[in-house]
């Protein structure tokens, strides 16, 4: 199955948010308020890296992922040069296991390199092992650092230092 994957306009975020929020509630994870408002921010960003990707020519969207520049102190502090950080990467519940996650991520990879990004970092929950096997096998190794969100869930810090590296 071959996913298109584009870059995303501001005509794409109201697809991308519905889609994030479908994944999230298929993982039991529904977002609140707050956290929708965030979302719409992150993607009103200047500098964020949106891509979306399809499957059929109406453009329907089943998977979106944004990158944003990296920044120091776990991206409290100041731009850090040539490093991006993933902060999304979603797939339409429907679609899941059938490799566009993959593809997804290596068109984000694609646009971090070419905005001189050498090296992406993310956050994942320790429990979503679907996620994480995607993260490895795109080259992604556990960081060291680890932090608890309010609900308790553990999250691991993940980092590629090859992001133009091939799908896998």
């Amino acid at each position: 199955m071959h996913l298109t994957v584009i870059d995303g306009l501001s005509a794409d975020h109201e697809a991308a948010v519905g889609l994030w929020r479908a994944a999230n509630v298929a993982r039991e994870h529904a977002p609140n308020v707050d956290r929708v408002a965030r979302i719409w921010e992150k993607l009103a960003e200047p500098e964020a890296c949106l891509v979306i990707g399809y499957l059929d020519p109406n453009r329907e969207v089943v998977a979106m992922a944004l990158a944003e520049p990296g920044r120091a102190d776990h991206g409290a502090g100041v731009v850090i040069p040539g490093y991006g950080h993933v902060s999304m990467v979603f797939v339409h519940p429907d679609m899941w296991g059938r490799g566009l996650g993959r593809q997804l991520l290596q068109g984000l990879h694609e646009r971090a390199s070419a905005r001189g990004w050498s090296r992406t970092t993310l956050w994942t929950r320790a429990s979503n092992a679907r996620a994480r096997r995607l993260y490895e096998g795109q080259g992604y190794r556990r960081s060291g650092h680890e932090a608890t969100l309010g609900s308790g869930d553990l999250i691991l810090h993940l980092e590629c230092q090859e992001v133009n590296a091939e799908v896998r």
